[in-house]
Order: structure tokens, then C-alpha cells, then sequence
């Protein structure tokens, strides 16, 4: 499994924010990535000292969650927006991912430890 390569700087960031966007996530030591469809309600950007990985606060597409999650900029393999509200369904029908959602639950996600 390759480690996750995308950097976030705070405008790319910003620019996510209402987007609905199409994650994959993946964490070292994990054998699998995990896919999910959020929507990026907010971002908290690095800050030296502070808080030193940034991440994406969402809401998940299906279903509803009464906070937000957090999605570690450093445990994404795999980010696209969505324009289409209806493209969740279309491209999980299209993905070769028959394993896309078995087993892992659409309430929360992993955090980075």
C-alpha cells in the first residue's frame, strides 16, 4: 500500500469547503484504503506548535451525523469534488471496488494517531 502523497496548503484547502467530494483514505499499517462520500463543512489548517496536521471537518453524504468528523489531510490517498448530487450511486456503481463499504461503518471514521 502506497502512503498517502497529497500536501494541503491552506487556499487548496479553503477551496474544499461545500464541496461533496469522493475520499480515499489510508492509514500505515492498514492493508486497505477506506472510500467514503463527504461533504467538507470546514477546515483546520496547521499551525506550527499548535496543531500540526490539518484536516477537513465533514458530514457524511448518506445518512447524517449531529458533528462533524475530521479527515487528517495526511491520510488522504485520494480526494475528487462531485458536482453532481446524484453521483455518489453513479460512480459506486462504476467503481471495480466490490469491497467499497463492506465491513466499515458510515458512522465516524479512523483518526490519525
Amino acid at each position: 500500500m502506497s502512503s498517502p502523497t497529497l500536501t494541503f496548503d491552506p487556499i487548496t484547502a479553503i477551496g474544499y469547503i461545500g464541496q461533496t467530494v469522493l475520499v480515499e483514505l489510508v492509514w500505515e499499517g492498514d492493508p486497505e484504503p477506506i472510500w467514503r462520500f463527504k461533504h467538507i463543512v470546514g477546515v483546520v489548517v496547521p499551525v506550527q506548535g499548535v496543531n500540526e496536521v490539518g484536516y477537513f471537518l465533514t458530514l457524511p453524504v448518506i445518512g447524517s451525523a449531529d458533528f462533524p468528523d475530521e479527515i487528517y489531510f495526511d491520510s488522504i490517498h485520494t480526494i475528487r469534488a462531485v458536482r453532481d448530487r446524484h453521483a455518489p450511486a453513479k460512480v459506486l456503481g462504476c467503481l471495480p471496488l466490490p469491497h467499497l463499504f463492506q465491513g466499515h461503518s458510515t458512522e465516524g471514521e479512523r483518526h490519525h494517531a
